[in-house]
């Protein structure tokens, strides 16, 4: 099971640590402030109030093997370019930080960050294309000009095939996966795209691809 640590109870990163453990994960949390640590002591794996400025210490709380960290230590830029710089060091080899604008992401990932977030902006922009898509179910921006996207199957796409749509070639966008009617509303029944199986008016199709033609998919014009 993977082990992580949470440096810091922002609001991203009690949010983190809450998702982590609700898909029950070994995770150690550090925090300064007494009262964010004894409300999350009971849901993290461990949970210390503890400096994270003081190398040797963090040093010292950290397992022997963590997977991943998590890095949300607010507003102060300085003390997240240098925790961020100490797990680089300890050898973690995915350091997750929240940024506070370009600036600092840069410097964060020069000093070891494998990933740099900006979580309000990216919720945004989730919300703003399932919005603006309309039908759309879930919206993921992978990058600028790559995007996800859930929708109910496009009417003019039922009783084809993927391959019969040639939707890679024409559209630069790929059916990842088909969620079909399930037997129970607990389970999920999504399986691999079959390149050869028509699509069902009752479909929902994961499709990802070029980020301007999942936007005119979105808005009904793919």
């Amino acid at each position: 099971m993977k082990s992580f640590a949470v440096i810091g109870l922002g609001r991203f990163g009690q949010c983190m640590l809450e998702a982590l453990c609700e898909r029950r994960r070994n995770v150690v949390v550090i925090d300064r402030d007494e009262q964010k640590i004894q409300r999350v002591r009971d849901l993290a794996t461990t949970a210390v109030k503890a400096d994270a400025l003081n190398f040797e210490l963090l040093k010292e709380l950290l397992p022997d093997e963590v997977d991943c960290a998590v890095v949300d230590l607010g507003q102060v830029i300085g003390q997240s370019i240098l925790v961020t710089n100490y797990l680089q060091k300890l050898g973690v080899p995915h350091i997750v930080v929240e940024a506070v604008d370009a600036e600092h992401a840069e410097i964060l990932r020069i000093v070891g960050a494998t990933r740099v977030v900006f979580p309000e902006r990216e919720a945004a922009e989730r919300l703003a294309g399932m919005l603006a898509g309309g039908s759309v179910l879930d919206f993921f921006s992978v990058s600028e000009g790559f995007s996800m996207i859930e929708i109910p199957v496009p009417r003019k796409w039922v009783g084809k095939t993927t391959a019969q749509l040639l939707l890679r070639q024409k559209a630069s966008i790929e059916v990842v996966a088909v969620r079909r009617p399930a037997s129970s509303a607990s389970h999920e029944n999504w399986s691999l795209a079959d390149a050869h199986r028509p699509f069902e008016a009752s479909d929902i199709v994961l499709v990802a691809g070029n980020a301007e033609n999942i936007d005119r998919l979105a808005d009904g014009r793919g």
